[in-house]
């Protein structure tokens, strides 16, 4: 399991969000990522805050609860998401769910088949192994840091 761990490498003034970020998880590219000040929309990456709903698995993990989430956005407010057999249906979009990590730790599954609600997100990796919202379900806006692209990548 991917989890999909950032650290802030520059940040203005010490205040706001980091202009630039560093994905060490394989959630998405490893790599230098910006933020662009884009709003946040289908398909852009974004930096989010750990939810309540994540942090748990997180924890056991030995996370930080301050490390951001680095996601692509699957689905906006008024998208339909529903899990779909062993999967998550998104607009435009079928994701596997696992049932374990490669640890051989369960997983949490999100479990719903609803229309988003207008300050929701649901965030996928680019990955099957990523720690996205088919496990933790969707986030608020507001948990969203800001929208970001890569740059540079190893």
């Amino acid at each position: 399991m991917a989890v999909g761990v950032i650290v802030a490498a520059l940040a203005v003034g010490g205040d706001g969000p980091a202009m630039a970020l560093i994905n060490e998880s394989s959630s998405l590219a490893r790599g230098l990522y910006v933020r662009t000040g884009e709003r946040v929309s289908p398909g852009a990456v974004v930096a989010v805050a750990q939810s309540e709903a994540a942090r748990p698995y997180l924890e056991r993990l030995s996370m930080p609860a301050d490390l951001l989430l680095l996601k692509r956005v699957a689905a906006i407010g008024g998208g339909r998401v529903c899990v779909a057999g062993d999967g998550v249906q998104t607009p435009g979009r079928w994701a596997a769910r696992l049932e374990r990590d490669r640890r051989g730790a369960i997983l949490p599954a999100w479990r719903e088949c609803r229309v988003l609600e207008p300050d929701e997100l649901f965030l996928l990796g680019d990955t099957p192994g990523s720690y996205d919202s088919r496990y933790f379900g969707p986030v608020r806006r507001s948990e969203v840091v800001g929208v970001y692209r890569e740059v540079l990548t190893w």
